[in-house]
């Protein structure tokens, strides 16, 4: 055959293979398998015991999946910490199985974190040995009129207290529309307080001292491990002074509390509603912790600003704009502070957005508040180790995040009260990141407390 030939008869089966895929591609095709639903995340429930472990099925095959098993985890802590306390033994719940208890509790009353221990009962007290765990409260130092039991929140410089309760992580204070501070507490648990005081008969497990939490880091906390093992976890809260005129305080989690001027150097009393809580622990299988953060619903815009809704922490308007989140910042970082005719409101925004499904998942839980004030507050996220095993402090030369678990989300982990001036990852540089794992991962060596690492003496 003559090259012509060969040309037409390649041309011709060309033609064909196209005609006969043509053909095969107008045909009626098989339906295509849809992709595996992922599975659904646990029915919400009213309990007062602490989930000890993150109960993810096997179905679930990429963190998007886990997210709701990870949210329903931070929101059943939430509820149990948040429940009514026993009166005996601290820290511990009332009825933990009779919801009845939960949904009638009093106005005001005691929740379980609110029994911990305050993080300057162990750094404050110089010499002395920290008190025991079921010991009475210590007293800060001021507010000395305060009744038993009564919350107190100072306000100190750098260089008189290990608490500088009025600074945002390493930033600057926050200002309501009230032209009120915002004020924080921290509180351990019995396992990570115990700990870090260490035992009476071997001074070299005081962490509370610096020279013995150098002596033995990197150092590993206690993890919670079920089926009744709780291990270490802290809370961190913000709180507002509630202003009769413009907040309603039957939507807010509400005490009675002592609140110190610095400027006046008076301790005056007040009613101040909770707006942010950070509930952080640590679990046998993620020794990395887990991380979850909620606030109060009325302390932002999640979208625009409702027409006449009132914010704690916005104007209700766009003006001024905001850039990374905030507007207004004080010209000077916590904790020097402005008399009240000095300070300019912050105007705060959502810098990251809620994520999807748990802005889905929140209504189910908040519903079942029924009646109560905690109807008002919301799972903002939940960070967690992806690779639980893979760690390296940065002392080893680890990096963020790989060495740090695996964080997922990476980035983006904020609340907008709490963590203001550090919702954008360019504001958040010099802290490490804009997320809890990252912040933290530069105090791996104290098993990611910043708390032990700065106030350690």
């Amino acid at each position: 055959m003559s090259a012509a030939p060969k040309i037409r008869s390649l041309i011709a089966l060309g033609l064909g293979t196209l005609l006969l895929a043509t053909l095969a591609l107008s045909a009626p095709q098989p339906a295509a398998t849809p992709p595996p639903a992922s599975p659904a995340p646990p029915t919400p429930a009213l309990s007062g015991n602490l989930p000890l472990t993150v109960n993810i099925p096997s179905g679930v095959s990429s963190p998007e999946q886990a997210r709701p098993f990870f949210d329903s985890f931070s929101w059943q802590s939430f509820i149990a910490l948040n429940w009514p306390a026993a009166k005996t033994p601290r820290g511990t719940p009332n009825q933990p199985n009779d919801p009845s208890v939960f949904l009638n509790a009093a106005k005001g009353a005691p929740v379980v974190w609110g029994t911990y221990k305050e993080d300057f009962e162990l750094f404050n007290q110089g010499s002395n040995r920290p008190a025991a765990w079921e010991a009475p409260n210590t007293s800060v130092g001021v507010c000395t009129s305060a009744a038993a039991g009564q919350k107190v929140f100072v306000r100190y410089t750098k260089g008189d207290s290990v608490v500088e309760i009025q600074n945002q992580a390493f930033s600057y204070p926050l200002i309501d529309q009230s032209k009120n501070y915002a004020v924080y507490e921290i509180r351990f648990n019995q396992a990570q307080y115990n700990f870090i005081r260490g035992t009476d008969s071997d001074p070299t497990s005081w962490l509370y001292l610096a020279k013995n939490l150098a002596a033995k880091e990197p150092i590993s906390m206690p993890m919670s491990t079920p089926p009744s093992t709780q291990g270490a976890l802290m809370v961190k809260a913000g709180w507002k002074i509630i202003d009769p005129k413009k907040d309603n305080p039957a939507r807010f989690y509400t005490v009675s509390a002592q609140v110190y001027d610095p400027i006046s150097k008076k301790c005056s009393p007040q009613t101040v509603g909770l707006v942010g809580i950070h509930i952080v622990q640590k679990l046998a299988a993620f020794p990395q912790w887990i991380w979850s953060t909620f606030e109060q619903v009325d302390n932002v815009p999640d979208a625009k600003p409702a027409s006449g809704a009132h914010y704690s922490f916005n104007n209700g308007t766009s003006t001024p704009p905001t850039v990374g989140g905030y507007a207004n910042r004080p010209p000077n970082p916590a904790p020097q502070l402005q008399p009240a005719s000095q300070r300019v409101p912050v105007q705060v925004t959502r810098f990251n957005p809620i994520p999807d499904s748990t802005a889905a998942l929140n209504p189910q839980f908040q519903k079942l508040m029924g009646k109560t004030v905690w109807q008002y507050y919301q799972l903002v996220m939940t960070q967690w180790p992806t690779q639980p095993l893979n760690f390296k402090t940065m002392e080893a030369g680890g990096i963020y995040p790989q060495n740090s678990g695996g964080a997922f989300p990476v980035n983006g982990v904020t609340n907008a009260v709490m963590e203001t001036y550090f919702q954008s990852q360019n504001d958040a540089a010099g802290a490490g990141g804009n997320s809890c794992m990252s912040c933290h991962y530069r105090a791996g060596q104290a098993d990611f407390s910043w708390t032990l690492m700065r106030s350690a003496h």
